[in-house]
């Protein structure tokens, strides 16, 4: 056997679903395509985004000097475990599939590591070189996925694969090793535009193309300001990350298909690490995440993606959902939220009270006023006030996923 085949059997046997091989070569199509979205500003939000970082990020040789191959891995992490959902008395919101286990970034690196030790164990008389990326390096793994024929570009902007649709983790491997490379997919989305219209911000502006601006997992992971006024109502009970482009993808519901007609969901190969923890779920009850403190979080969300969003950007989060579902229920833990140390807390806690509505709300609402310092938080006190109802709202629909009875066609208009 060849050394590219060995490589692609023991990345197979450490757990990797999809190994794949691609040249070293840049890549200036995508160079220029980011350079153009950049300009654009549908990157705004994401400053370390630069043009410069696209110049490196495109050119393998400027990330390992002497890289002749990249070698492209997919991991799939969907898990068959059903979503929770809301039921009065007890809001819930929705986590990302991909953030309700383990984080990934641990996962995939000691997987990687274990392949580079085998690189340099067959390899012994040559001084190889590698540099592996694990989603947060200088690398375009998407276009190296797709020449590599890991995958082809959706229209969600995701990389889909034939056996496991876009329930995949990519990392990559840059190594100075001449590997036999493969082919490119010939494979597209063909007519199919289901995702675009199912985005409840619009976000999928054109096939292929994102305003990262208006994407709930943009918006609920990375933004760390204050989110939009007209986005928060469209955001549902979405408090950390998005799968609405995923889950509608017929590609992604062939895979789920297959895999319960089979009977055989995969929990082998590091899937345990993927599935939800026992004290979060796959849809965590909201009020408990709001009275969390620093200690909490950490403790809570150790080892975990949704560390990444931050205490204050989680609870702004769980802030927006309350509001959204509207259950009253979540009126005494708002108004203490009003005290919260962060303001950004405060505001969007602010939010959810006007947005629930009920003469509570609106006298918690206007005591906070009187203490409040903070002059964003003041002008979400007088906001929330402005459209607090007499009378509490009441929303059945909105229990559970806020766009679960929405049709793909109806999310787009929010």
């Amino acid at each position: 056997m060849s050394l590219t085949t060995d490589i692609k059997e023991f990345a197979y046997s450490i757990g990797f679903d999809l190994v794949r091989i691609t040249t070293a070569d840049p890549f200036p199509a995508v160079r220029e395509q980011i350079r153009e979205r950049i300009a654009r500003g549908l990157f705004t939000g994401l400053d370390w985004f630069t043009a410069e970082r696209a110049e490196v990020s495109c050119r393998p040789d400027a990330l390992l000097p002497d890289a002749r191959s990249v070698i492209a891995l997919g991991l799939f992490y969907l898990t068959d475990v059903p979503i929770e959902q809301s039921q009065p008395g007890e809001p819930r919101g929705q986590i990302s599939r991909y953030a309700w286990g383990d984080d990934y970034h641990e996962v995939i690196r000691a997987k990687l590591d274990q392949l580079i030790a085998f690189l340099h164990e067959q390899t012994p008389d040559h001084n190889v070189q590698t540099r592996l990326f694990v989603d947060t390096g200088r690398m375009v793994d998407r276009a190296v996925a797709q020449r590599a024929g890991l995958g082809w570009y959706g229209k969600n902007t995701n990389i889909l694969t034939h056996h496991w649709g876009s329930w995949v983790f990519l990392s990559e491997v840059v190594t100075s090793l001449e590997l036999e490379p493969d082919e490119p997919l010939k494979t597209n989305c063909g007519t199919c535009e289901i995702c675009l219209h199912a985005c409840p911000t619009g976000a999928l502006i054109a096939p292929g193309v994102l305003d990262c601006t208006r994407c709930i997992s943009y918006l609920t992971i990375e933004h760390r300001g204050t989110i939009p006024l007209e986005l928060r109502p469209l955001i549902g009970n979405l408090i950390f990350g998005c799968d609405i482009c995923q889950e509608v993808c017929p590609v992604n519901q062939r895979v789920e298909e297959r895999l319960r007609r089979e009977r055989r969901w995969p929990e082998g190969h590091g899937r345990l690490e993927f599935r939800p923890r026992a004290h979060v779920g796959t849809s965590p009850a909201l009020i408990p995440l709001l009275k969390l403190d620093e200690e909490g979080f950490r403790r809570m969300f150790a080892h975990s993606p949704i560390r990444r969003a931050k205490r204050r950007g989680l609870l702004r989060n769980v802030c927006i959902a309350l509001g959204n579902i509207g259950d009253p229920v979540a009126i005494p833990a708002l108004r203490d939220a009003l005290y919260d140390p962060e303001p950004l807390v405060r505001g969007h806690a602010a939010w959810a009270l006007g947005r629930i509505g009920g003469p509570t709300a609106r006298a918690a609402l206007a005591q906070a006023l009187e203490k409040e310092t903070e002059a964003t938080v003041i002008a979400e006190l007088r906001c929330a006030l402005s459209t607090c109802k007499a009378s509490s709202r009441e929303s059945p629909s909105l229990h559970g996923n806020a766009f679960a009875d929405i049709e793909p066609s109806a999310r787009a208009t929010g």
